[in-house]
């Protein structure tokens, strides 16, 4: 580039800065003024701005005013607008009867801050009033159309369900408790949002509870009244089962309708009464049934319903925590459970008037219940936890129950051992035959059908000795007793022990009645026979071994014991001895005499006296026997006539034997060919020796007059004697 262009450019460049120099001289000016124009305009605008902001105030205050004055005129059309809606109730629309009751609440609001003397307020609050009392009544209308009695296959299935055999011990219920209502979650979320509702709504409430409380005691109300149709839709039921001809239609008709169990009964005693209400005695006012199967079967039904209440409880949420819970609990409970604890009360009642009649049977009665309440005593403690006043109710029925039992099982071991025969009629003191006695058939069908009870009778015997935890917490001690099987199958082994003991001792006063020793003997061998049948066929006797290893064999002990003074007896009224009375001296015949006497009072002294010892005693008869041998060669007219006098009461005694036997039973075969056994065994060796000492001795020249019977033909007429006797019948 050329110089020349070079100055050029810069000449340029410094015209161009001339032209911004003035430029920003003239623009430095204007910006003066504006800044001075905007300075005054500023200055000017601060006292408009003043009364704009003062204007906007005016127009909220404005505004506001308007909203609150359109509000208190609202809540003073309030009343007027929603009195038909309230007034017709929640029945149809809900939702809108619940938004009418929201804009009450808050005029009510408005009227108790601001002007609580306004006549509006007084008509809103009634108002108020009546809309909850009608959201109580649609309250409980839900309440009876969302609960309704159990239908019967759900009882019937109640009825036949084994109790659960848990022992969670935390008092909860386990996961598998069965839920018994199916209730839809959208029904029970109605009553929940209902209830909610209430609870959160009852400040203007003038009730003196509120209304949250008033919900509750509905519910209460229809809980508790269902549990008590449905125990006695189970009283019905169970009756139809019974006499099913009583129902003309239905389910009720059909035979088989309900399970086995529920059917069936034990082997009742004779004059057992199941029912209560047929004992003599009974105010029909006090109850109205009081069938103690019945009532078993209700109570086992009743701690069911009650889990199911819990669960129910647990799933509608209607208490703000568990000790509300519990109280809820408390009411559906106490009200639901009084019928039950009054007819136990009435059992226990009407027991002690039966024990007063010497109707010692009727214990089954309570026998049945208590076995229900062993069953369910862990479930009824863990259902109960929490809710005390109630489970002390139950505690203070079982603890009288078992102090019943108790009292009565003790009454009828002492009715056994003291009862006495009337000696009016003679032929109803004692079986003429001298068979089974009445008192021992049914006393061993009564000690049989407690059996079942073993366990039960066991802890009713033995409960006073478990101090205060078996009379404060008695359910829960029914729960500890249960498993201690060993223990409780001894105590009800020693009653029945001292029970059968104390019928012997009985039956052996009884045969005192009569005359003869021969059917005193077989009447006491009969019954004995009979007892040991009955114990070895009904397993009593497990029992028995249980308490005492000797006891069967104490029993038989005396059954040998009767059979040798049996036998004796025979050979008294045959005049059978070793050798004739009147051969050889007088201290020979004494010291026979003497060796007899010692053998009879072996017998009686010792229970334990076998036939080894019978069969020693003869043995040494016979020694003695021989001793004598000499004098019986050696007779003269005195003594001859002694032995005539002898085969004379021989024959006699005979004849008086076998009238004897004609008048007797043995129904037990056993028996029968036992005791023609012994006499054939006994009595033949000693005609034997009578008959074959009486042929060696010329005491009469016409031996048929007197010995009239061979050997042979004697062992003949004594099994004889047994085949007059009965063996086909049993007095009942």
């Amino acid at each position: 580039m050329s110089s020349t262009q070079i100055r050029n450019y810069v000449a340029e460049l410094s015209n161009l800065k001339d032209q911004f120099n003035t430029l920003s001289s003239q623009s430095s000016e204007k910006l003066k003024k504006i800044i001075q124009t905007v300075q005054s305009y500023q200055t000017r605008m601060e006292p408009l701005n003043k009364n704009m902001e003062q204007l906007q105030i005016l127009q909220r205050n404005l505004e506001a005013c308007r909203l609150k004055l359109s509000q208190v005129q609202e809540y003073h059309r309030t009343g007027r607008e929603l009195e038909n809606t309230i007034r017709q109730g929640p029945t149809v629309f809900t939702d809108k009867f619940l938004k009418a009751m929201e804009r009450i609440k808050d005029a009510l609001a408005y009227f108790q801050e601001n002007n609580p003397q306004d006549i509006e307020f007084s008509r809103l609050t009634s108002l108020y009033s009546i809309g909850l009392g009608s959201l109580e009544r649609e309250f409980d209308g839900l309440l009876r159309q969302t609960f309704r009695p159990i239908d019967d296959a759900t009882l019937i299935r109640l009825m036949d369900q084994k109790v659960s055999d848990k022992e969670s011990g935390d008092g909860s219920l386990t996961e598998d408790t069965e839920q018994i209502e199916d209730i839809p979650n959208n029904m029970l979320n109605s009553l929940r949002f209902l209830a909610k509702w209430m609870s959160e709504n009852q400040s203007f409430v003038n009730k003196p509870q509120g209304i949250s409380q008033g919900c509750l005691t509905k519910y209460c109300e229809c809980r508790r009244e269902l549990i008590r149709l449905n125990l006695v839709r189970v009283r019905e039921l169970l009756r139809k089962a019974e006499n099913p001809s009583s129902s003309s239609s239905g389910t009720i008709s059909k035979p088989g309708f309900l399970p086995p169990n529920v059917r069936g009964r034990t082997k009742r005693l004779p004059g057992f009464v199941w029912d209560i209400n047929a004992v003599r005695l009974i105010n029909e006012a006090e109850t109205d049934e009081l069938d103690s199967e019945h009532y078993a079967i209700a109570l086992g039904v009743l701690v069911k319903l009650m889990q199911n209440e819990c669960i129910l409880l647990d799933r509608l949420q209607l208490t703000a925590s568990p000790q509300d819970s519990q109280v809820l609990l408390f009411n559906i409970f106490k009200n639901g459970s009084s019928d039950i604890l009054t007819e136990g009360t009435t059992l226990t009642r009407l027991m002690h008037r039966a024990q007063g009649r010497a109707e010692s049977h009727m214990v089954m009665s309570l026998l049945v219940v208590l076995k229900k309440f062993f069953q369910i005593s862990d479930d009824l403690v863990s259902v109960l936890q929490g809710v005390d006043n109630v489970l002390i109710d139950f505690n203070q029925l079982v603890l009288r129950l078992l102090s019943q039992s108790k009292i009565t099982l003790e009454t009828y071991v002492q009715f056994l051992q003291q009862v006495t025969e009337k000696s009016s009629s003679n032929s109803n003191i004692v079986p003429e035959d001298g068979t089974i006695h009445e008192l021992t058939t049914n006393a061993l069908m009564y000690l049989e059908n407690l059996l079942e009870f073993a366990d039960i009778i066991g802890t009713t015997l033995s409960f006073t000795e478990a101090g205060p935890q078996a009379t404060t917490n008695t359910l829960k001690y029914l729960t500890t007793i249960g498993q201690n099987h060993a223990f409780l199958e001894n105590k009800f082994g020693n009653y029945l022990f001292n029970a059968i003991f104390a019928l012997m001792t009985n039956l052996e006063r009884k045969s005192e009645v009569y005359s003869e020793e021969i059917r005193r003997m077989i009447f006491q061998m009969n019954n004995i026979q009979y007892i040991l049948k009955s114990i070895y066929k009904t397993n009593i006797h497990r029992y028995l071994l249980s308490q005492d290893r000797e006891a069967v064999a104490k029993i038989t002990s005396i059954l040998d014991e009767r059979k040798l003074f049996y036998t004796r007896c025979c050979a008294d009224i045959l005049h059978l001895r070793p050798f004739p009375e009147s051969c050889g001296s007088s201290s020979i015949r004494r010291r026979r005499a003497s060796q007899f006497g010692s053998v009879l009072l072996a017998s009686v002294l010792s229970p334990n006296l076998n036939t080894n010892h019978h069969k020693h005693s003869i043995t040494n008869n016979e020694q003695s026997q021989d001793t004598v041998d000499e004098h019986l060669t050696k007779i003269d007219q005195k003594e001859r006539s002694f032995l005539k006098s002898l085969w004379n009461d021989f024959n006699n005694g005979l004849s008086t034997l076998t009238k004897q036997h004609h008048l007797i039973s043995i129904p037990d075969r056993e028996l029968k060919n036992s005791l023609e056994h012994q006499l054939v065994r006994d009595l033949v060796a000693l005609y034997r020796g009578f008959w074959e000492k009486s042929m060696s001795i010329a005491f009469t020249t016409n031996r048929d007059k007197y010995i009239k019977l061979s050997v042979e033909e004697f062992e003949i007429r004594i099994r004889h004697l047994f085949n007059g006797t009965s063996t086909n019948s049993t007095r009942q």
